[in-house]
């Protein structure tokens, strides 16, 4: 019993937490069992996020299946993500259930690489249309990372790292919890003097270099995270809860692809220009739970606030208003709410331009789990100020065919809105810009630790930047995305190591016939941790990435990155970890002319009272 208790806590297996069937909140945007989600889900646990200590949001996804990345360089650089190849403003990132994605970035994505991963529950990757849940954006999947609750009585959690590049991070976490009353606060300071954003593009005479061997500069970075969350239990039936999160961070980056450019510099010749940004960003969240009969019923208010200085500045906030009700009966539950929505742009490019746009979506999902099927139907209607009305739905089926096999089947509609920039900004905005609406579906099976997916995309009025006409335009046609996605899990128990492999194939076209860049034909991920006891263990995690191509051509693929790290639990107070990155200090681009970590070490320790 033991060791199986081990594999569900150390695995991010979905299939290993079958084990205990435990609650998601994301597949149907209310808790659920993981067992009921039609959609697939990878799970990656709080105990595997403590294990490997990653920097951000995308070193614990470098290696997942479905995910694919590209990066401008190192530490706080610009980070896409690429979920089933899906574009990186097609998945929702939400913190504890606060929408994360920047819409004043061109991306319009989260910011993974200020997303510092301290004090998580669980991350939860629902993959697949999920439109007729969330709303706009949600085509790719979504993506929640649910923090922890704190454990009972008063804690105090102290952390540090030191390690290569002048890297320093610190944090500490003071909580308590009671029936009552649980809060949970901690600070979070992350600095390095970093390593060059910008490397010599392919064909250059002196590619394959890295910046030290070329005399280029450093490009620090800094990151300030504080994290707030309460809740109180006002009686058995109501609970009251808060959230507060804050991301202060300064980038400093290079003038391009290939460009070495000090903090100040004239590269172009066009005049000085700064090459660091202050970025600042705020989530707040105020939540009240109330539970009667057969009714859980929630309403909350949530705002994402973004700043930065790049380019005279970006301001703008992203405001949500929520109430949903959901009622359980015999066979499942029905879950129905309301949420109002306000995008607003306060300055685009140092331009002042208090431009808004308003919707609201009025949506029902409902779950019927039979004796040995479980459907799932949604559907959502959203009303915009800026654009047309949009109606989304998916339909979902799952149902166990044989002991411990699983088929599944997904199919449904998304929509991806223009960013009030996109729409309003003077220069390059359209304001007859049209949603991009997406069809895809999805089959396939789980088994044990093993599971599979086939899924297909089409996407119609894609968003695009016309270099000819300086705006951004709606492109005709349809951009075609389909592929495979599995992975098998298991603890083998006789030698106490949990291994993963996983595997995704992936072909994406856009209207011209034209292979999608930046994500790779063929990618193999793979994980392995040695746990001799309950005080140590070891792990590797790696990552092969096939054949995979830039926007100019350029092939940036057919490479394979190790990392690895130890873990030692000295006393029930501290422990201490090792972590490298790049072990066989590979030389390798995801982006034309920018740098990756080479070989590099890290040593930390944790005292926890």
């Amino acid at each position: 019993m033991k060791k199986l208790l081990i594999a569900a806590l150390l695995t991010g297996s979905a299939h290993a937490y079958q084990i205990g069937n435990l609650p998601i909140e994301t597949a149907y945007g209310t808790g659920s069992a993981l067992e009921t989600a039609t959609s697939p889900v990878d799970l990656i646990t709080g105990e595997e996020v403590e294990e490997k200590h990653p920097f951000d949001l995308r070193e614990i996804i470098f290696n997942r299946n479905g995910f694919a990345y590209s990066s401008n360089g190192g530490f706080g650089q610009i980070t896409s993500v690429y979920l089933w190849g899906t574009f990186p403003r097609n998945t929702v990132v939400m913190v504890d259930g606060i929408r994360v994605n920047d819409f004043t970035t061109p991306n319009r994505s989260a910011t993974y690489e200020h997303l510092l991963l301290e004090n998580v529950g669980q991350i939860e990757v629902i993959k697949g249309i999920q439109s007729g849940v969330w709303g706009a954006d949600a085509v790719g999947g979504v993506i929640n990372i649910i923090t922890k609750r704190p454990e009972d009585g008063l804690h105090l959690k102290t952390e540090g790292l030191l390690g290569d590049y002048n890297t320093k991070k610190a944090g500490i976490t003071l909580s308590y919890g009671s029936e009552k009353l649980d809060f949970i606060l901690g600070y979070y300071w992350f600095k390095t003097s970093g390593f060059s954003a910008a490397e010599p593009i392919k064909g250059s005479p002196d590619y394959g270099k890295r910046w030290d061997q070329l005399g280029w500069e450093r490009d620090p970075y800094r990151n300030e995270t504080i994290n707030l969350k309460m809740g109180w239990n006002i009686t058995p039936s109501d609970r009251f809860e808060a959230v507060v999160r804050t991301i202060d961070a300064v980038i400093h980056y290079d003038a391009g692809a290939g460009i070495d450019a000090k903090d100040y510099d004239d590269p172009f010749g066009f005049g000085l220009s700064e090459y660091f940004n202050h970025y600042n960003q705020q989530f707040y969240k105020v939540q009240y739970d109330r539970k009667f009969k057969n009714n859980s019923l929630r309403a909350y208010f949530s705002k994402s606030v973004f700043s930065r200085t790049q380019y005279g500045g970006y301001e703008g906030e992203y405001r949500e208003y929520t109430v949903k009700d959901r009622i359980d009966h015999r066979l499942g539950f029905v879950n129905l709410g309301f949420t109002r929505t306000d995008y607003k742009l306060y300055k685009s490019g140092g331009n002042v331009l208090d431009s808004l746009y308003h919707g609201n979506g009025y949506y029902i999902t409902s779950v019927i789990k039979l004796k040995n099927t479980v459907l799932h139907q949604s559907l959502r209607h959203d009303s915009y100020s800026a654009f047309k009305d949009k109606t989304t739905w998916k339909l979902g089926v799952k149902r166990q065919v044989w002991k411990g096999l699983f088929l599944r089947g997904n199919w449904g509609t998304g929509y991806t809105v223009p960013s009030p920039d996109q729409l309003y900004n003077p220069w390059w905005g359209n304001p007859d810009l049209k949603p991009e609406n997406s069809l895809q579906w999805d089959i396939g099976l789980e088994y044990g630790g093993f599971q599979v997916s086939y899924f297909k995309y089409s996407i119609k009025n894609l968003i695009d930047y016309d270099f000819a006409l300086w705006k951004y335009v709606n492109i005709e046609g349809k951009t075609k995305i389909h592929g495979v996605d599995g992975s098998y899990s298991r603890f083998i128990k006789g030698i106490n190591t949990f291994i993963r492999i996983n595997y995704t194939y992936l072909y994406g076209v856009d209207n011209d016939g034209n292979r999608l860049p930046r994500r790779p034909l063929h990618q193999i991920g793979f994980d392995g941790v040695w746990h001799p006891s309950d005080k140590f263990n070891v792990g590797i995690s790696g990552v092969y990435v096939d054949k995979r191509k830039d926007w100019d051509g350029s092939q940036t693929g057919y490479y394979t990155v190790l990392n690895g790290f130890v873990n030692l639990t000295i006393n029930k107070y501290l422990k201490g970890f090792l972590k490298v990155e790049n072990i066989t200090d590979k030389y390798y681009q995801t982006v034309n002319g920018y740098a990756t970590a080479g070989r590099s070490l890290y040593a930390g320790v944790q005292l926890k009272w």
